[in-house]
């Protein structure tokens, strides 16, 4: 198996509202609305893992951010094993 690609969290912005891609922010629902990047859906950790990755499109890119960029690592190791073309963001979320 490849290894995870990551991005720096700043690389983000480029691949908003592009079309190609789904931006999830792993974190809760409250950090969520103190305060996220722009178009990001609110997927927590737990729920992605649990149930929520099976709603995925296989055909779009996803780009995984959360706090500090542990739980994006785990995430995109998880749906890259279901068959998911993944980045996730290292450095996490900066207010």
């Amino acid at each position: 198996m490849e290894d995870l690609e990551t991005i720096a969290f700043r690389e983000l912005g480029r691949y908003k509202n592009n079309g190609t891609c789904i931006i999830i922010d792993l974190r809760s629902r409250e950090l969520y609305q103190e305060g996220h990047v722009d178009g990001a859906w609110n997927i927590p950790y737990e729920y992605l893992m649990e149930e929520a990755w099976e709603m995925l499109p296989k055909g779009k890119l996803i780009l995984l951010y959360c706090e500090r960029g542990g739980a994006a690592m785990m995430a995109g190791r998880e749906l890259m094993r279901k068959g998911f073309h993944v980045k996730a963001a290292v450095g996490g979320f900066e207010r």
